[in-house]
């Protein structure tokens, strides 16, 4: 690993909950699901929803695959995002050709510059 890498790897473990957050939500707007589990979610991360408990960042892959085939050509809206120490909310709603996401939930709990357990929870309704 180059001495740049090992720098920017450093500045990532020194980031806010708050920024941590800020950036997860960019990249996934963004569609670069790779580059947020890098920068964003530590390695044996734990994700809790009511179908499953999943670690690491195949759990995080896994869950966004089943999202994308529930949700094609999705539409996502934040209704609240709240940041009080390593916790984070975010209150999303979601409309896509099939089906819609009223009230989805996420938690998040961010220490030392990664996302150690995120919660998701949400009802598919039809369109």
């Amino acid at each position: 690993m180059s001495v740049r890498a090992v720098e920017n790897d450093r500045r990532l473990l020194q980031r806010s909950p708050a920024e941590v957050f800020e950036d997860h939500l960019r990249l996934r707007e963004a569609g670069a699901l790779e580059e947020d589990l890098h920068r964003n979610y530590a390695d044996d991360v734990l994700l809790l929803t009511c179908n499953s408990i999943q670690r690491g960042h195949d759990g995080i892959r896994e869950s966004a695959r089943r999202l994308k085939a529930q949700l094609p050509n999705v539409h996502f809206h934040f209704t609240a995002r709240q940041v009080a120490d390593r916790y984070a909310l975010l209150v999303w709603g979601a409309s896509s050709n099939n089906y819609r996401v009223g009230c989805g939930v996420d938690t998040f709990v961010i220490c030392d510059g990664k996302i150690r357990v995120q919660t998701i929870h949400y009802d598919l309704l039809q369109t």
